[in-house]
């Protein structure tokens, strides 16, 4: 290791939040019984859940699951898309002394039958009759589960093994009349040291490892992200990214615990602007997919504008690019620049903050994975402040973040207060701190090899500035080397590739190559690209693009071929459910169209 430590800034003690969630919970929901917690739209209507129902929910819950016999510790599964019962069973699994055990909606039924399986969970909660019939599928092979309790829609009829969400209550209600005070005792016996959750990380390399997280993992990291930035009772937050992701548990589910703040839930990723436009959310997170699409989706309006409306444009847009240069120069903006885009603002600005929603933002946070910083300075020059962060599964998500008003774009901002960082001899990004999980279930060979006094060694490779501001270079295991023998970083070609017109996913090739090559999907909701891969036009956009990524590199790491593929990545196929590549599924799926790259014509 070498000496570039950053020094942590200590987590403020005087806070005093509980250390386990559910004391956090009760804390709040005693403080604001009456309030708006939880939001879900029925029809057209958002309807509210104030802190009262939500905590007799929970209790009612919490009840069920002690009548099935569990024992602290025992695993329950949940298996649903972001809704109020997503909230209501975490918090009733942790009521009861029990562990989480959180599964992607988006998983393949062989993937959910091993989650389950290697978890040994006894309940599982699942969304709706869909997933529930995928289940029933495996039931044979699942001998430790011994009940499932459907959220939404018609019982089947297996009153011995799948029984309704109301049923669920019910029983709930019936056990906590004959043992009032167990529920409360199980809760209240909880240490901050055990096991909240197991979370199973995304698999990008196809292999799925459960990280232990403690109720202190989950309680200081919501602490510590609130000595980052602002959050309060008066936030409205909406909840998209799936809950069984760390960031998204961590900033719409723990936070709301800390704040009171309402949360408005979005169970289709597809549908999320419409949300947004719907609640104007003062706090929003998103990962870098969606800030690429909406940015898209402006620069394609602004490019039809035409006449003196473009002069206007084009003036705007140069106000914006000068305030944001002061902002990166650390200086405030000359009394003459804040003068004109105050008018632009007025102008343009607001307009498209107005249309999408984000008129009321006040906290926009990026993460899980690299974003362009041309990008957010263009998101800046509008008024939207993104703040870039960067963490993992073994982190309770944030180990780092941009800071508010600080903000170094191209960079994932300073550790969490508490938080240390350091780099390794070989590059490799280190963390220490109260975010850092317990081990790995059932993995303790793997959990040595990660864990070294307290360090986590995350894989990624990165550097400190002089002020302790990270930046990720790359993944250590996504780095290759060409059959030249030079050493190639994909990501930061990748992010620049998404960054462009045109684009929606970019694999970078060459580990024993000769060269370095590109798999490429088109960004449907693009204009330009609408003729599809075999358009010309659409050929020149991604040749353009490859070309204006090239200009910045040397001459090996260059793209030397490419091609476009006809469908883009899906989410639960090529992608992970926080939208990172799985480069392993890719090269199997489109083994031929890489062979195709680097084969060389034959001559007459």
């Amino acid at each position: 290791m070498n000496s570039a430590v950053r020094a942590p800034e200590p987590v403020v003690e005087a806070t005093a939040m509980p250390e386990t969630v559910p004391a956090l919970f009760q804390r709040t929901a005693a403080q604001r019984p009456d309030a708006p917690a939880l939001y879900f739209k029925a029809g057209a209507r958002w309807v509210p859940i104030n802190w009262r129902e939500y905590a007799r929910a929970v209790n009612r819950l919490g009840n069920a699951l002690v009548a099935e016999g569990l024992q602290p510790e025992d695993r329950v599964a949940l298996w649903s898309a972001n809704r109020p019962e997503w909230q209501i069973t975490d918090l009733a699994i942790l009521h009861a002394g029990l562990v989480t055990v959180a599964i992607y909606q988006t998983l393949a039924p062989d993937q959910v039958k091993y989650l389950l399986s290697h978890s040994e969970s006894k309940v599982l909660i699942v969304d709706d009759r869909k997933l529930l019939d995928q289940l029933l599928q495996m039931r044979e092979e699942l001998p430790a589960l011994r009940r499932v309790i459907l959220i939404e829609g018609e019982n089947p009829g297996m009153e011995d093994w799948v029984i309704s969400w109301e049923q669920a209550l019910r029983r709930g209600d019936e056990f906590g009349r004959g043992r009032p005070g167990l529920l409360a005792s199980r809760w209240q016996a909880l240490q901050p040291e055990d096991t909240a959750s197991l979370i199973y990380t995304s698999g990008t390399t196809g292999v799925h490892k459960a990280a232990i997280l403690t109720h202190r993992n989950l309680t200081w990291t919501a602490t510590a992200t609130l000595q980052c930035f602002r959050g309060d009772a008066n936030d409205r937050v909406v909840s998209y990214l799936p809950l069984a992701h760390i960031l998204e548990r961590v900033v719409s589910h723990l936070r709301q615990l800390c704040t009171g703040c309402q949360v408005y839930f979005c169970p289709r990723v597809d549908k999320v602007m419409e949300v947004v436009h719907d609640v104007h959310p003062t706090y929003f997170t998103s990962v870098p997919r969606l800030w690429e699409k909406i940015y898209a989706g402006i620069r394609d309006k602004m490019d039809q504008v035409k006449g003196p409306r473009r002069v206007v444009r084009d003036w705007a847009l140069l106000m914006g690019a000068l305030r944001t240069a002061a902002y990166e120069r650390g200086k405030a903006p000359s009394p003459w620049v804040r003068w004109q885009w105050s008018i632009a603002d007025r102008l343009v600005f607001r307009k498209i903050r107005e249309t999408l929603g984000f008129d009321k933002i006040q906290v926009c946070v990026s993460g899980s994975a690299a974003v362009s910083p041309d990008m957010l300075r263009f998101f800046y020059g509008l008024g939207i402040e993104i703040l870039e962060g960067y963490g993992l599964t073994e982190t309770t998500a944030p180990a780092t973040f941009n800071r508010p008003g600080e903000a170094r774009f191209g960079t994932v901002g300073l550790p969490l207060p508490g938080v240390e960082v350091r780099i390794a001899p070989d590059g490799e990004i280190l963390v220490k701190g109260g975010n850092v999980f317990a081990g790995y279930f059932k993995d303790l060979k793997v959990t040595q090899e990660t864990l070294a006094d307290g360090w986590l060694k995350t894989g990624d490779i990165g550097e400190l500035d002089k002020d302790g501001y990270l930046r990720i270079t790359d993944r250590k295991k996504d780095l290759f080397k060409t059959s030249g023998g030079k050493y190639v970083a994909p990501g930061v070609m990748e992010t620049q590739l998404r960054s462009r017109r045109g684009i929606g996913q970019a694999v970078v090739l060459g580990d024993g190559r000769p060269f370095v090559a590109a798999l490429l999907t088109l960004d449907r909701d693009s204009r330009e690209v609408r003729g599809g891969p075999d358009d010309p036009a659409v050929k020149r956009l991604v040749e353009e693009a490859v070309a204006g990524v090239n200009r910045g590199l040397s001459h090996p790491e260059q793209i030397k071929k490419w091609k476009i593929l006809d469908a883009d990545f899906v989410v639960g196929d090529e992608l992970t459910p926080s939208m990172k590549v799985k480069r392993k599924r890719i090269a199997e799926k489109y083994g031929s169209e890489i062979e195709a790259l680097y084969t060389v014509p034959k001559t007459a």
